[in-house]
């Protein structure tokens, strides 16, 4: 199963459901993708008919938007993991908004740990524009069975930008950050980050990130919230 490849994209014409794990039994989560998709045949997705009941997320890649679905969540040491799937059963977990591991893309990162990563509001309070934040990133990317990869990531603020696959609010309503990886040439960030802050706390409204040249793709909370 490719998520990006050429086949699953055009498979996406149906939005049909797949299970995610093998054979017929209905789990949970195949339940949750029912409902979330239905069996129409619509390529646009910002048409379908959504669940109030059920949280989503709008990702796009290769200038083709997918929704997917919060399966569940987990607290943990840092903050809430949260799993989400797509109809076809890749799966992305993020935490506070960043990616901590993906299942089903052409590549993969697992057991992502960012040391240390303070949380979006305390980092917010930094002047990122002047001085970058710095930590060390660990990582295992499948399929190519490397193992305890280790980077050191500057993480600095960054000017509206015109490119960014956001969708219904304004870019500049948010304010932007990126990262890169030390001692490499700029021009391919691992990742950048639109966030808001409300009630004191602030959040990642928008994320988008490169797992290498050929593959990047960008997710945001769906609908947006008004």
């Amino acid at each position: 199963m490719n998520w990006l490849s050429i086949k699953f994209l055009g498979s996406l014409t149906g939005l049909g459901l797949l299970a995610l794990l093998s054979g017929c039994v209905q789990t949970p989560v195949t339940q949750t993708l029912a409902e979330a998709f239905g069996k129409g045949n619509s390529v646009n997705i910002d048409a379908i008919k959504l669940n109030p009941n059920l949280k989503y997320l709008r990702v796009t890649v290769r200038d083709r938007a997918v929704l997917m679905v919060l399966g569940y969540s987990e607290n943990s040491p840092k903050g809430n993991i949260e799993t989400w799937y797509s109809s076809q059963g890749e799966v992305l977990k993020l935490l506070n908004g960043r990616v901590v591991s993906t299942n089903g893309l052409e590549v993969d990162w697992r057991n992502v740990n960012d040391v240390p990563f303070p949380n979006w509001t305390e980092l917010n309070a930094l002047n990122l524009s002047a001085s970058p934040f710095e930590f060390k990133r660990t990582y295992d990317q499948m399929p190519a069975y490397q193992f305890g990869i280790s980077e050191t990531v500057q993480l600095y603020g960054v000017r509206t930008p015109t490119n960014a696959n956001l969708v219904g609010v304004p870019a500049n309503q948010l304010k932007w950050v990126e990262e890169k990886v030390k001692g490499t040439v700029h021009g391919l960030p691992s990742a950048r980050y639109g966030l808001s802050t409300k009630n004191g706390q602030t959040f990642v409204v928008y994320g988008e990130q490169c797992f290498s040249s050929e593959l990047c793709f960008s997710w945001q909370t769906w609908p947006v919230a008004k």
